[in-house]
Protein backbone atom coordinates (compact mmCIF):
# COMPACT_ATOMS: atom_id res chain seq x y z
CA UNK A 1 0.00 0.00 0.00
CA UNK A 2 1.17 3.52 -0.74
CA UNK A 3 0.57 4.62 2.83
CA UNK A 4 3.24 2.23 4.03
CA UNK A 5 6.02 3.37 1.68
CA UNK A 6 8.89 4.69 3.79
CA UNK A 7 11.18 7.64 3.30
CA UNK A 8 14.01 9.34 5.16
CA UNK A 9 13.29 12.97 6.00
CA UNK A 10 15.15 15.54 8.09
CA UNK A 11 12.45 18.16 8.66
CA UNK A 12 8.85 19.19 8.06
CA UNK A 13 7.86 22.85 7.86
CA UNK A 14 4.11 23.32 8.13
CA UNK A 15 4.25 27.11 7.64
CA UNK A 16 6.44 27.45 4.53
CA UNK A 17 5.72 30.48 2.36
CA UNK A 18 8.22 30.25 -0.50
CA UNK A 19 7.92 26.66 -1.73
CA UNK A 20 4.96 27.12 -4.02
CA UNK A 21 1.67 29.02 -3.82
CA UNK A 22 0.00 29.78 -0.52
CA UNK A 23 0.84 28.27 2.84
CA UNK A 24 2.77 25.03 2.34
CA UNK A 25 3.68 21.98 4.34
CA UNK A 26 7.19 21.31 3.05
CA UNK A 27 8.73 17.88 3.55
CA UNK A 28 12.54 17.83 3.45
CA UNK A 29 14.09 14.56 2.24
CA UNK A 30 17.63 13.37 2.90
CA UNK A 31 20.06 12.82 0.05
CA UNK A 32 21.20 14.88 -2.94
CA UNK A 33 23.21 13.89 -6.06
CA UNK A 34 24.75 17.37 -6.37
CA UNK A 35 27.57 18.87 -4.32
CA UNK A 36 26.93 22.57 -4.74
CA UNK A 37 29.71 24.73 -3.34
CA UNK A 38 27.11 27.04 -1.80
CA UNK A 39 24.63 24.38 -0.64
CA UNK A 40 21.92 26.00 1.45
CA UNK A 41 21.13 22.79 3.35
CA UNK A 42 24.32 20.80 4.00
CA UNK A 43 22.37 18.58 6.39
CA UNK A 44 20.32 17.37 3.40
CA UNK A 45 23.21 16.11 1.26
CA UNK A 46 23.94 12.76 2.91
CA UNK A 47 21.37 10.02 2.19
CA UNK A 48 21.90 8.71 5.73
CA UNK A 49 21.00 10.05 9.19
CA UNK A 50 23.71 12.12 10.88
CA UNK A 51 24.26 13.90 14.18
CA UNK A 52 24.35 17.70 14.06
CA UNK A 53 25.73 19.98 16.75
CA UNK A 54 24.27 23.42 17.50
CA UNK A 55 27.29 25.23 18.86
CA UNK A 56 25.30 28.18 20.19
CA UNK A 57 23.32 25.87 22.48
CA UNK A 58 26.31 23.89 23.77
CA UNK A 59 27.39 24.61 27.36
CA UNK A 60 30.32 22.14 27.21
CA UNK A 61 29.01 20.10 30.12
CA UNK A 62 30.66 16.93 28.82
CA UNK A 63 27.62 14.65 29.22
CA UNK A 64 27.82 13.62 25.55
CA UNK A 65 31.44 12.54 26.01
CA UNK A 66 30.51 10.47 29.06
CA UNK A 67 27.99 8.31 27.19
CA UNK A 68 29.49 7.98 23.69
CA UNK A 69 30.32 4.26 23.26
CA UNK A 70 32.90 5.08 20.57
CA UNK A 71 34.65 7.76 22.58
CA UNK A 72 34.19 10.27 19.77
CA UNK A 73 33.44 13.26 21.94
CA UNK A 74 35.66 15.11 24.36
CA UNK A 75 35.71 18.59 25.87
CA UNK A 76 39.34 18.95 24.84
CA UNK A 77 38.43 18.84 21.14
CA UNK A 78 34.69 19.31 20.99
CA UNK A 79 34.63 20.59 17.41
CA UNK A 80 36.53 17.70 15.81
CA UNK A 81 34.51 14.52 15.59
CA UNK A 82 35.02 11.64 13.19
CA UNK A 83 31.41 11.03 12.21
CA UNK A 84 32.38 8.06 10.04
CA UNK A 85 32.68 6.12 13.32
CA UNK A 86 29.36 7.31 14.72
CA UNK A 87 26.84 4.48 15.18
CA UNK A 88 23.88 6.88 15.54
CA UNK A 89 22.96 5.29 18.84
CA UNK A 90 21.48 8.59 19.99
CA UNK A 91 22.86 8.42 23.51
CA UNK A 92 24.58 11.79 23.20
CA UNK A 93 21.35 13.35 21.93
CA UNK A 94 19.39 11.94 24.85
CA UNK A 95 21.88 13.15 27.44
CA UNK A 96 22.39 16.68 26.12
CA UNK A 97 20.53 18.98 28.56
CA UNK A 98 20.43 21.92 26.11
CA UNK A 99 19.27 20.21 22.94
CA UNK A 100 22.59 21.02 21.29
CA UNK A 101 22.69 17.64 19.53
CA UNK A 102 20.15 16.22 17.13
CA UNK A 103 19.94 13.34 14.67
CA UNK A 104 18.99 14.68 11.25
CA UNK A 105 17.25 11.84 9.48
CA UNK A 106 14.04 10.10 10.48
CA UNK A 107 12.23 7.26 8.74
CA UNK A 108 8.53 7.95 8.20
CA UNK A 109 5.68 6.44 6.19
CA UNK A 110 3.90 8.27 3.41
CA UNK A 111 0.63 7.85 5.27
CA UNK A 112 2.02 9.75 8.28
CA UNK A 113 2.89 12.72 6.09
CA UNK A 114 -0.51 12.82 4.45
CA UNK A 115 -2.34 12.50 7.77
CA UNK A 116 -0.28 15.45 8.98
CA UNK A 117 -1.14 17.41 5.85
CA UNK A 118 -4.86 16.72 6.23
CA UNK A 119 -4.80 18.55 9.56
CA UNK A 120 -3.62 21.66 7.70
CA UNK A 121 -6.22 21.55 4.93
CA UNK A 122 -8.20 24.57 6.25
CA UNK A 123 -5.05 26.66 5.92
CA UNK A 124 -4.31 25.24 2.47
CA UNK A 125 -7.81 26.05 1.24
CA UNK A 126 -7.74 29.57 2.66
CA UNK A 127 -4.34 30.41 1.14
CA UNK A 128 -4.30 28.25 -1.98
CA UNK A 129 -1.45 26.21 -0.51
CA UNK A 130 -0.59 22.56 -0.24
CA UNK A 131 2.29 20.11 0.16
CA UNK A 132 5.78 20.47 -1.30
CA UNK A 133 8.36 17.69 -1.44
CA UNK A 134 11.93 18.96 -1.43
CA UNK A 135 15.31 17.94 -0.14
CA UNK A 136 17.92 17.06 -0.71
CA UNK A 137 16.42 15.72 -3.92
CA UNK A 138 12.97 14.06 -4.13
CA UNK A 139 13.93 11.83 -7.08
CA UNK A 140 16.45 9.99 -4.89
CA UNK A 141 13.45 8.70 -2.93
CA UNK A 142 11.07 8.59 -5.86
CA UNK A 143 8.74 5.87 -4.53
CA UNK A 144 8.22 7.74 -1.25
CA UNK A 145 7.81 11.07 -3.03
CA UNK A 146 5.30 9.54 -5.43
CA UNK A 147 3.30 7.95 -2.61
CA UNK A 148 3.04 11.18 -0.61
CA UNK A 149 2.07 13.20 -3.67
CA UNK A 150 -0.46 10.63 -4.90
CA UNK A 151 -2.12 10.38 -1.49
CA UNK A 152 -2.27 14.17 -1.24
CA UNK A 153 -3.89 14.31 -4.67
CA UNK A 154 -6.53 11.86 -3.46
CA UNK A 155 -7.34 14.28 -0.63
CA UNK A 156 -7.56 17.26 -2.97
CA UNK A 157 -4.32 18.80 -1.72
CA UNK A 158 -2.19 20.82 -4.15
CA UNK A 159 1.21 19.16 -4.73
CA UNK A 160 4.61 20.57 -5.64
CA UNK A 161 8.12 19.20 -6.12
CA UNK A 162 11.37 21.13 -5.77
CA UNK A 163 14.13 19.48 -7.79
CA UNK A 164 17.70 19.98 -8.94
CA UNK A 165 16.80 18.23 -12.20
CA UNK A 166 19.54 15.60 -12.03
CA UNK A 167 17.90 12.17 -12.29
CA UNK A 168 16.85 9.66 -14.94
CA UNK A 169 13.88 10.89 -16.97
CA UNK A 170 11.74 7.95 -15.87
CA UNK A 171 11.61 9.35 -12.34
CA UNK A 172 10.30 12.72 -13.52
CA UNK A 173 7.78 11.03 -15.77
CA UNK A 174 6.49 9.15 -12.74
CA UNK A 175 6.32 12.20 -10.49
CA UNK A 176 4.71 14.34 -13.18
CA UNK A 177 1.55 12.25 -12.98
CA UNK A 178 0.94 13.34 -9.36
CA UNK A 179 2.57 16.80 -9.25
CA UNK A 180 0.66 20.05 -9.76
CA UNK A 181 3.76 22.27 -9.83
CA UNK A 182 7.48 21.71 -10.41
CA UNK A 183 9.99 24.16 -8.95
CA UNK A 184 13.00 23.39 -11.13
CA UNK A 185 16.49 24.69 -10.29
CA UNK A 186 18.68 26.14 -13.05
CA UNK A 187 21.99 26.91 -11.35
CA UNK A 188 24.39 27.85 -14.14
CA UNK A 189 24.24 28.21 -17.95
CA UNK A 190 27.84 27.09 -18.59
CA UNK A 191 28.34 23.32 -18.54
CA UNK A 192 31.93 23.34 -17.30
CA UNK A 193 31.28 25.88 -14.56
CA UNK A 194 28.14 24.00 -13.58
CA UNK A 195 30.24 20.88 -13.17
CA UNK A 196 32.90 22.79 -11.23
CA UNK A 197 30.37 24.33 -8.83
CA UNK A 198 27.93 21.42 -8.39
CA UNK A 199 29.91 18.29 -9.26
CA UNK A 200 27.77 17.39 -12.29
CA UNK A 201 27.16 18.55 -15.85
CA UNK A 202 24.00 20.50 -16.61
CA UNK A 203 23.20 18.47 -19.76
CA UNK A 204 20.88 15.97 -18.10
CA UNK A 205 19.27 18.74 -16.06
CA UNK A 206 18.44 20.82 -19.12
CA UNK A 207 17.22 17.75 -21.00
CA UNK A 208 14.82 16.94 -18.15
CA UNK A 209 13.68 20.55 -18.00
CA UNK A 210 12.85 20.51 -21.70
CA UNK A 211 10.99 17.20 -21.49
CA UNK A 212 8.91 18.34 -18.52
CA UNK A 213 8.00 21.54 -20.36
CA UNK A 214 7.11 19.47 -23.43
CA UNK A 215 4.67 17.52 -21.24
CA UNK A 216 2.90 20.79 -20.52
CA UNK A 217 3.35 20.62 -16.74
CA UNK A 218 3.06 23.71 -14.57
CA UNK A 219 6.70 24.61 -13.92
CA UNK A 220 8.68 27.53 -12.55
CA UNK A 221 12.41 27.75 -13.25
CA UNK A 222 14.21 28.84 -10.09
CA UNK A 223 17.66 30.40 -9.99
CA UNK A 224 19.48 30.50 -6.63
CA UNK A 225 21.63 33.61 -7.08
CA UNK A 226 25.08 33.12 -5.55
CA UNK A 227 27.35 36.19 -5.54
CA UNK A 228 30.42 35.60 -7.67
CA UNK A 229 29.15 32.31 -9.06
CA UNK A 230 26.04 32.86 -11.19
CA UNK A 231 24.53 36.27 -10.44
CA UNK A 232 26.13 38.53 -13.05
CA UNK A 233 23.87 40.27 -15.54
CA UNK A 234 25.34 38.25 -18.41
CA UNK A 235 24.91 34.93 -16.60
CA UNK A 236 21.30 35.65 -15.65
CA UNK A 237 20.58 36.76 -19.22
CA UNK A 238 22.09 33.51 -20.53
CA UNK A 239 19.96 31.51 -18.10
CA UNK A 240 16.83 33.38 -19.17
CA UNK A 241 17.54 32.91 -22.87
CA UNK A 242 18.21 29.20 -22.42
CA UNK A 243 15.03 28.82 -20.40
CA UNK A 244 13.04 30.49 -23.18
CA UNK A 245 14.65 28.23 -25.77
CA UNK A 246 13.56 25.20 -23.75
CA UNK A 247 9.98 26.45 -23.49
CA UNK A 248 9.86 28.02 -20.01
CA UNK A 249 7.45 30.86 -19.35
CA UNK A 250 8.45 31.98 -15.86
CA UNK A 251 11.51 32.31 -13.65
CA UNK A 252 11.93 32.95 -9.95
CA UNK A 253 15.19 34.60 -8.90
CA UNK A 254 16.22 33.63 -5.36
CA UNK A 255 18.52 36.15 -3.65
CA UNK A 256 21.41 34.69 -1.68
CA UNK A 257 20.62 33.83 1.93
CA UNK A 258 23.76 34.37 4.06
CA UNK A 259 22.13 32.59 7.01
CA UNK A 260 22.79 29.26 5.29
CA UNK A 261 26.50 29.49 6.11
CA UNK A 262 25.73 29.01 9.80
CA UNK A 263 24.49 25.48 9.15
CA UNK A 264 27.98 24.29 8.28
CA UNK A 265 29.08 24.54 11.90
CA UNK A 266 26.41 21.97 12.72
CA UNK A 267 28.47 19.42 10.80
CA UNK A 268 31.89 20.78 11.81
CA UNK A 269 32.55 22.12 8.30
CA UNK A 270 33.67 25.45 6.91
CA UNK A 271 31.50 27.30 4.41
CA UNK A 272 33.32 27.18 1.03
CA UNK A 273 32.13 30.55 -0.39
CA UNK A 274 33.27 32.31 2.78
CA UNK A 275 31.78 35.60 3.97
CA UNK A 276 29.30 36.35 1.19
CA UNK A 277 26.68 39.07 1.45
CA UNK A 278 23.13 39.10 0.08
CA UNK A 279 22.62 41.07 -3.11
CA UNK A 280 20.98 44.48 -2.73
CA UNK A 281 17.30 44.86 -3.54
CA UNK A 282 18.26 47.27 -6.31
CA UNK A 283 20.56 44.70 -7.92
CA UNK A 284 17.91 41.97 -7.72
CA UNK A 285 15.38 44.34 -9.32
CA UNK A 286 17.86 44.95 -12.12
CA UNK A 287 18.24 41.20 -12.71
CA UNK A 288 14.47 40.81 -12.75
CA UNK A 289 14.28 43.40 -15.53
CA UNK A 290 16.93 41.44 -17.44
CA UNK A 291 14.69 38.37 -17.21
CA UNK A 292 11.59 40.30 -18.28
CA UNK A 293 13.46 41.64 -21.29
CA UNK A 294 13.69 38.03 -22.51
CA UNK A 295 9.88 37.72 -22.46
CA UNK A 296 9.76 35.71 -19.24
CA UNK A 297 7.44 36.27 -16.31
CA UNK A 298 9.28 36.91 -13.04
CA UNK A 299 7.81 35.08 -10.06
CA UNK A 300 8.61 36.88 -6.79
CA UNK A 301 9.23 34.27 -4.06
Amino acid sequence: MMREVQGLIFAVDETAMHDGPGLRMTVYLKGCPLRCVWCHSPESVSPKPEVVWYQTKCIECGKCAEVCPEGLRSLEDIESIDYSKCRLCGLCVEKCPQGALEIKGKTVCAGEMVDYAKQLMPFFKRSGGGVTITGGEPTLQVDFSYAVLALCRQEGIHTAVETCGYAPWEKYEKLASVTDLFLFDFKHPDEELHKQYTGVSNKLILANLERLLDLGVDLIVRVPLIPGYNDSVSQVRDIARKAVDLGARSISLLPFNPASSGKYSWLHRSYPPGDVKRQSDEYISNLEEVVRSEALEVIIP
